[in-house]
């Protein structure tokens, strides 16, 4: 099963997508995508925080929390955001144990992005908050506004710090 999972990431990361005005080989943002305010919001996390000068990184995955706990994205979400951040590692290899969350294999500590309170009041504005689990402790959660318009989602990053 994993080497089924494994071929099929490699595949749809070997895809050659020039995007409109986009670099050769890039693929085009989910922002993109109407139908997907919450999966491009978690790219939009995602990319600020693969773009930070960060060293050493633990494992990184993404998940959503909308109860008592962080659970997986849909296999194609998490497939599109492995494609766009080969860093990234599927769900499944993050396991939450006493001290946080651990990287299965190689049993090093894990960090996790999570969307929570994801809602949309309408189909061209959404909001949710984002946070991360890194060695037992939460980050505090910040505010995301998304707005379609022109043709993708934007986000807006409000700095109040929900209430733990």
């Amino acid at each position: 099963m994993r080497s089924l999972l494994t071929l099929g990431l490699l595949a749809v990361s070997a895809c050659v997508v020039t995007p409109p005005g986009g670099e050769p080989g890039a693929l085009p943002s989910l922002a993109a995508r109407q139908d997907a305010p919450r999966l491009a919001m978690m790219e939009h996390v995602l990319a600020r925080y693969f773009s930070a000068d960060i060293t050493d990184r633990p494992t990184v995955c993404a998940a959503v929390h909308e109860g008592r706990e962080a659970v997986a994205l849909s296999p194609e979400d998490e497939t599109a955001l492995i494609a766009r951040f080969p860093q990234l590692a599927p769900f499944a290899r993050c396991t939450p144990t006493a001290e946080g969350w651990m990287d299965r294999e190689t049993e090093e500590p894990a960090l996790v992005h999570t969307i929570h309170g994801f809602t949309c009041p309408s189909a061209t504005r959404c909001t949710g908050y984002a946070s991360y689990n890194v060695r037992g402790a939460v980050s505090p959660s910040y505010l995301l506004t998304a707005e379609w318009r022109g043709g993708e989602w934007h986000f807006t990053t409000d700095p109040q710090i929900m209430a733990q």
